[in-house]
């Protein structure tokens, strides 16, 4: 069950860190840090539908 956890719900999180080099939030206090990590979550999320799209187009 873990082995399964961490394909789905930990590989966003190292794309985010890794590929979109974030290694520490710019913002301050709880609200702003949570906006800002959800718009990271949004490209990465429109990323990975412009793969998909431009994968069945191929």
């Amino acid at each position: 069950m873990y082995k399964l956890h961490s394909k789905t719900a930990e590989l966003p999180f190292v794309h985010i860190k890794q590929n979109m080099h974030l290694t520490e939030l710019k913002t301050i206090g709880l609200k702003q840090v949570d906006t800002e990590f959800r718009l990271y979550a949004i490209g990465h999320n429109l990323k990975r539908i412009y793969n998909e799209i431009h994968r069945k187009n191929n």
